[in-house]
């Protein structure tokens, strides 16, 4: 957080002077300053404005000096000594006067500065890591009406959840998410990550997984592709085939796969169940074990069983899909999974159009392949997700997060 910033959160009401008290009528009031403090209050601005920082220390320790100043002066003279602090890049120093202010008692803050007290009091105290502080300023900027801006609301939630206040936090973040999603837009990412935190903090693995599907849904961050791909492979109930879409999936989303994982997805693949030994053989740069020795006379019979497929039933066009996508052969895949899709025979329905879409997400085919993934439905939770992270994937390459924030943009 830079000087810059924090400046911004300092008001006019600082620039004392005529346009203080140029106000409507029926406004409320602020409190006058005592004339010699307002005085030195007044030298220390001037010096402020000209980065003279040690005459405006010394304008605003001679304010404070001053012997009958009232309640509201301090308040006021703990601002102006924050506003130099923070020219000065000293933000320990200017917590300490931020924190003097915001502490007072908020009858004696006119309504219309309550915010410019709070917003670089909470600021300041969470750079400091005065957590419990923190808290006690966001909740003050919470309770302040009209609301506060979504940037104050971003820093409301951050501090209740350093301070340990997840359902807080939680509340504002998802009610942030609820609104995006009525409106049509991507959840902010921040809100995301604070929600999937807490969770994280309150062991609820369930939540935190869903968030996580969110996150990647939204964001294509390689860290949060990297925890739900770990979740995956590890779900109970997952079928071999799994194991091979989640490893084609690796592959295409990052190129990097963990020996561990290319082991799990290599092994499924060279299994006599599944005997996709491209898919093996793609593992095995990564760390998976050496494909099958069938896999020669498999590669090499290939382009014939590819042509037998005319002649063949669903079943015999869906599985030789299959052996051409391990091998690299996505065109021959679409292909072969379209014509499974005419024909009878297919024991598994969601088998061609699964094949069919990775095969267009190979070629580059994204748009085509989201609404395909998005149609097909299965009942077990493990393939079901298998089944969501392909369509996340597509979504997000067919319509990057930064293409779609420079849309809304316009």
């Amino acid at each position: 957080m830079t000087s810059k910033h924090l400046l911004a959160a300092v008001t006019a009401s600082l620039l004392l002077g005529a346009a203080q008290v140029a106000v409507a009528a029926d406004a409320p009031r602020s409190p006058k300053i005592t004339p010699s403090v307002l005085k030195n209050l007044s030298a220390a601005q001037t010096a402020n404005n000209k980065k003279d920082y040690p005459a405006a220390l010394a304008a605003v320790e001679a304010a404070k000096a001053i012997s009958d100043r009232t309640p509201y002066d301090d308040l006021m003279i703990h601002r102006f000594a924050m506003s130099v602090h923070i020219g000065m890049n000293d933000y320990p120093g200017a917590d300490v006067e931020a924190e003097a202010a915001a502490d007072v008692d908020p009858s004696l803050i006119p309504d219309a500065d309550k915010a410019t007290v709070y917003k670089p009091a909470l600021q300041l105290a969470a750079m400091e890591k005065h957590n419990d502080k923190a808290v006690k300023y966001a909740k003050a900027l919470q309770a302040l009406t009209p609301p506060p801006d979504a940037e104050t609301q971003g820093l409301i939630t951050r501090a209740l959840f350093n301070g340990g206040d997840y359902a807080g936090a939680t509340a504002i973040a998802q009610k942030n998410v609820d609104a995006a999603k009525a409106a049509g837009k991507r959840p902010d990412q921040t809100d995301l990550e604070i929600i999937l935190s807490a969770q994280v903090k309150q062991k609820d693995e369930a939540g935190a997984e869903a968030s996580l599907e969110q996150l990647v849904a939204n964001y294509d961050s390689p860290e949060d592709w990297n925890q739900i791909m770990d979740v995956a492979l590890t779900a109970k109930s997952m079928r071999d085939i799994d194991y091979v879409y989640m490893g084609r999936l690796m592959e295409l989303q990052s190129g990097k796969i963990k020996p561990p994982d290319a082991q799990l997805v290599g092994s499924a693949a060279n299994s006599n169940k599944l005997a996709l030994y491209g898919d093996a053989e793609a593992m095995q740069k990564f760390g998976g074990p050496a494909p099958d020795p069938r896999a020669v006379a498999d590669k090499n019979t290939l382009p014939k069983q590819i042509a037998d497929g005319a002649k063949n039933n669903g079943e015999y066009n869906v599985k030789t899909a299959e052996a051409a996508y391990g091998y690299g052969q996505y065109a021959d895949a679409e292909a072969l999974a379209r014509a499974a899709k005419t024909k009878p025979g297919v024991k598994d329905p969601t088998e061609p159009d699964m094949v069919l879409a990775m095969s267009l997400m190979a070629q580059g085919k994204y748009a085509d392949a989201a609404p395909i993934f998005d149609s097909i439905k299965q009942s077990n939770p493990a393939s079901a997700r298998v089944v969501r992270l392909w369509g996340y994937f597509a979504k997000t390459k067919a319509n990057p997060p930064a293409a779609a924030a420079t849309a809304a943009a316009k």
